[in-house]
């Protein structure tokens, strides 16, 4: 963790990890962002920043530890640092660390608040806007000089984990990406903010070929999100041993995780399939926009970022959820007729279900367009731009009591 220092403008100057949040005229909205631990939770923050800065404002995210934040919120240059919190586990040793991190995470932000004038917190949920909340909460309990903002909850999921059913309790507004199984558990429904690195920056041929990809041959993205998913990539795995004849006449990105084994791009190699296997790719727009189909998780992000490039979907949500979010989440898309949902046994029938789904949609082209339009239909571009004026205008309402 990363050591505060305040200077003579009032912002605060940052060591270590973390970039210093740049002092501006006293007028400007600031407002700090809070949530991390993955992709999914990182890639909306960023789209609400990119709005934000559009209408003149800053941002400084308070994310965790674990490096896919580090990494997006250095790639998007955005002034960032980092805190110890830790997921929820009803392990002994797995608590413990959760509890000390949520200590350590909540002392820190108050630290942050002491030298930082922060108009507006947004809580992007998760165990790290979990951890710091307690800290935000004393803040403005015990000295409204330190931070007398609203704080606003943005809920990615259709079905609300327990981190944010907490956080709803202390916010000010809560805001939901998309409807919920909760009623009336969010005041508005804004849709997921995309950000400008995950739209696609052109045509099919032309996201092709930035990736060195042939322009006119069909792609499939397979990807678990940005930490993978083995059980995904043990799908391919499974379809490319027994046979490959839907993959034979497209190309594959296959995003594989940190984890995942790069030995598959061997097996791609022998059956003659292009490849393009990495373990993740920061610039998902040139996937998404070179995309056929996509093989992919179901996560909140990533079924944002299929419906806002129209790609049509084969979803394989975590199966492993209590709350089976998930397939909350893809449900709509498929609704719509945008989407399949095949539920991910880790096994051959698992394969097999797939690959006939995939060799009807690649020998079907009307078909992949008519789930493509089903999907554009849904879009919500005017997201982040939303949930950005919701931000200021709350800030302003409390600068003017």
């Amino acid at each position: 963790m990363c050591s505060t220092q305040a200077n003579g403008t009032g912002l605060a100057q940052t060591t270590g990890d973390r970039m210093n949040p740049a002092a501006e005229a006293p007028e400007e909205h600031r407002v700090l962002i809070v949530g991390g631990g993955s992709g999914g939770h990182i890639s909306p923050g960023l789209a609400v920043a990119e709005a934000l800065a559009s209408l003149g404002s800053q941002c400084h995210v308070i994310c965790s530890e674990r490096a896919i934040d580090s990494s997006m919120l250095s790639q998007e240059a955005v002034s960032f640092e980092t805190v110890p919190a830790r997921p929820f586990s009803t392990r002994p040793s797995g608590l413990l660390r959760c509890l000390r991190g949520m200590q350590r995470s909540s002392r820190h932000v108050r630290q942050l608040l002491e030298g930082t004038k922060f108009d507006c917190v947004l809580a992007l949920g998760g165990f790290v806007a979990a951890a710091v909340m307690p800290g935000i909460s004393k803040a403005r309990s015990q000295n409204t000089n330190m931070f007398n903002g609203p704080v606003v909850l943005l809920n990615l999921d259709s079905v609300p984990g327990k981190a944010n059913r907490h956080i709803a309790r202390q916010a000010d507004l809560i805001l939901s990406t998309v409807d919920t199984v909760q009623p009336r558990f969010a005041s508005s429904i804004t849709g997921l903010p995309i950000r400008s690195a995950a739209l696609a920056p052109g045509d099919p041929e032309h996201c092709r070929k930035e990736l060195g990809l042939e322009p006119e041959r069909p792609v499939l993205l397979v990807t678990g999100a940005s930490q993978g998913a083995g059980s995904v990539n043990r799908l391919m795995q499974r379809l490319l041993d027994v046979s490959h004849a839907g993959l034979a006449d497209c190309q594959v990105i296959h995003l594989i995780g940190d984890g995942g084994d790069h030995a598959i791009a061997s097996t791609y190699a022998q059956a003659g399939i292009r490849a393009i296997v990495l373990p993740f790719l920061d610039q998902m727009g040139l996937a998404w926009g070179a995309a056929s189909i996509t093989i992919s998780r179901a996560g909140a992000n990533s079924v944002g970022e299929i419906q806002a490039n129209s790609v049509p979907a084969i979803f394989l949500p975590y199966p492993h959820h209590r709350d089976q979010h998930q397939v909350y989440n893809a449900r709509p898309l498929v609704d719509a007729g945008g989407a399949h949902i095949v539920e991910d046994q880790d096994d051959q029938a698992t394969a097999d279900t797939v690959g006939r789904l995939l060799a009807d949609l690649f020998n079907n082209p009307l078909k992949r367009r008519s789930m493509s339009d089903a999907l554009a239909a849904q879009a919500r571009p005017e997201a982040a731009e939303a949930i950005a004026s919701v931000l200021l205008a709350a800030s302003n309402i409390t600068r003017s009591k």
